[in-house]
């Protein structure tokens, strides 16, 4: 989706700062951020239903409300030729992911369990000095995607720094 002009600042400085190596977006949608990430010098993956969002767990909810029904963001598969798109839900759409190690990664997929499966699978595969962005991060939210972010700082990694709605982990 659309970043603010600082979040935008501080994802492409990031990027600039991640090592040599594989990149990877969790939640591609139409893809604007994964064009951001592609190099030449480096591999770049996407991973994407485009069915749109998986039904919503409890927490994905607050208050009896989801900004994030069944099917909400489906789109089509946009074709960028320089990157491997990979299509499923997460998390078993990784089992068609190269076991590679990750540079860089974008975390970008709304809901709570696939965002904490994402940075679960992620923890595991990223280089030294590698950096993992996750968007919809709100410091004080214990739902959504921002809930998972929130729940793997405080227990797995903690976070690096933050600008806006994006927050990051530094390996």
């Amino acid at each position: 989706m659309s970043m603010t002009p600082d979040e935008l600042a501080c994802f492409k400085d990031l990027l600039s700062k991640s090592p040599p190596g594989p990149r990877i977006e969790v939640g591609v949608f139409r893809g604007d951020t994964l064009k951001l990430m592609l190099d030449e010098n480096h591999q770049v993956f996407g991973v994407d239903s485009w069915d749109g969002m998986a039904v919503p767990t409890e927490m994905d909810m607050k208050d009896g409300w989801n900004p994030y029904p069944r099917g909400r963001l489906r789109c089509s598969m946009p074709f960028i030729p320089s990157a491997r798109l990979f299509q499923g839900f997460v998390p078993h759409v990784f089992t068609q992911v190269p076991e590679v190690d990750f540079a860089f990664a974008h975390v970008d997929v709304d809901h709570f369990g696939p965002t904490k499966w994402t940075l679960h699978y992620l923890h595991k595969r990223m280089v030294k000095g590698g950096i993992v962005v996750c968007d919809d991060w709100f410091s004080d939210r214990d739902w959504l995607a921002a809930g998972a972010i929130n729940e793997f700082a405080k227990s797995i990694k903690p976070l690096a720094g933050s600008c806006g709605r994006k927050a990051w982990f530094a390996y």
